[in-house]
């Protein structure tokens, strides 16, 4: 009888993996979620800058329906405000100081705190980083006498002179964000190849400018003049009436402190180059007075014009249509390469 037997040194067939063990190894790589893909594109404090806006915009809107006084002052949809006789708060009034002097120029303050931030927050930020220690902490490094500190603290602060003034990588794109964004806000709020987009918009949902429901009016003012600015109908004497207007306010309110905020927030997140405490230290009590007053007085006046101007689905549509020109500079970049060469990411 012959018995068949495995020859010496044979090695024994090695056992297949089964269908359950691949299966599990294939099952814990799982697809990322909502939440991982936009904690990759936008960092929780970028997130929660953002997250501010409809949040303001809600709180402002429920507070004019909780709010006795407010709830009890007829609101004018032609004024898109309450009546100025019967406003219940004085920020319910248009023509309140922070309404003309702020907000009214608002793209002023937003371009000077801008213009802030790139000098003395960005330009200190790279000779800071190549700067020696100061003060105490340049004590613990290394001991020098009297004539070399003077001469190192005098290096330092050249060092961070020359730093406003160099044109880095990072300040261009700055720039060009800048012009972006701005090129977006004029091109919804003051011109757009002829009337602005919101005026153009109010058009084509119905609206017109009053004069125009006067027959000899129209034949004065013909059909070019007729597709008038809101700024040209009130010169003339006339309302806006009929159509959707997008709330200005909100839309330049949004655009233009959130864009600010991006800016330096995302430089204080995303930089790697100096800790957060010296992040915090390279504009200064005057530069940091000067982007968080704009940034703080943006807040308050959003939270205002929720509360005492316009209708739910107005100031709606001016904060979506602000996110339209952040998404595009500010979110678009971290997505597709060729933006990102172009306009860059903040602090990256």
């Amino acid at each position: 009888m012959s018995a068949s037997r495995r020859p010496n040194g044979a090695s024994k067939p090695s056992p297949r993996a089964s269908p359950n063990t691949s299966t599990k190894s294939r099952s814990t790589k799982q697809p990322p979620t909502i939440s991982d893909t936009l904690t990759t594109l936008l960092h929780p404090a970028e997130g929660l800058l953002l997250l501010t806006y409809p949040s303001l915009l809600l709180l402002g809107s429920l507070f004019s329906l909780l709010d006795p006084s407010a709830r009890a002052a007829p609101y004018s949809a032609s004024l898109q405000s309450h009546p100025p006789d019967m406003a219940p708060n004085y920020f319910a009034l248009k023509k309140n100081v922070f309404n003309i002097w702020f907000v009214k120029v608002g793209w002023f303050w937003f371009t000077v705190a801008w213009a802030v931030w790139v000098l003395m927050g960005m330009g200190m930020m790279r000779a800071r980083s190549r700067a020696p220690p100061r003060g105490k902490d340049r004590a613990r490094v290394v001991e020098l006498n009297d004539d070399e500190e003077v001469e190192e603290e005098e290096e330092a602060e050249k060092e961070e002179k020359d730093g406003m003034l160099v044109l880095t990588p990072q300040k261009l794109q700055s720039a060009l964000r800048w012009v972006v964004v701005t090129f977006w806000w004029m091109v919804v709020t003051q011109w757009c190849f002829g009337p602005a987009l919101i005026d153009r918009g109010f058009r084509l949902t119905g609206g017109q400018c009053e004069l125009m429901q006067s027959h000899t009016a129209r034949q004065e003012m013909g059909d070019v003049r007729e597709f008038v600015t809101a700024a040209a109908c009130k010169i003339a004497g006339g309302k806006w009436k009929g159509g959707h207007d997008i709330s200005g306010h909100v839309f330049i309110l949004v655009l233009g402190s959130a864009s600010l905020g991006l800016e330096v927030l995302g430089a204080m997140v995303n930089d790697r180059r100096a800790d957060v405490e010296e992040k915090q230290a390279q504009l200064g009590k005057w530069g940091w007075g000067i982007v968080v007053g704009v940034v703080g007085m943006s807040w308050w006046m959003l939270l205002m014009t929720a509360a005492y101007f316009h209708t739910w689905f107005e100031k709606f549509t001016g904060l979506s249509t602000a996110f339209v020109g952040i998404t595009v500079v500010y979110i678009l970049p971290r997505i597709i390469p060729g933006v990102r060469d172009i306009l860059g990411v903040p602090g990256r």
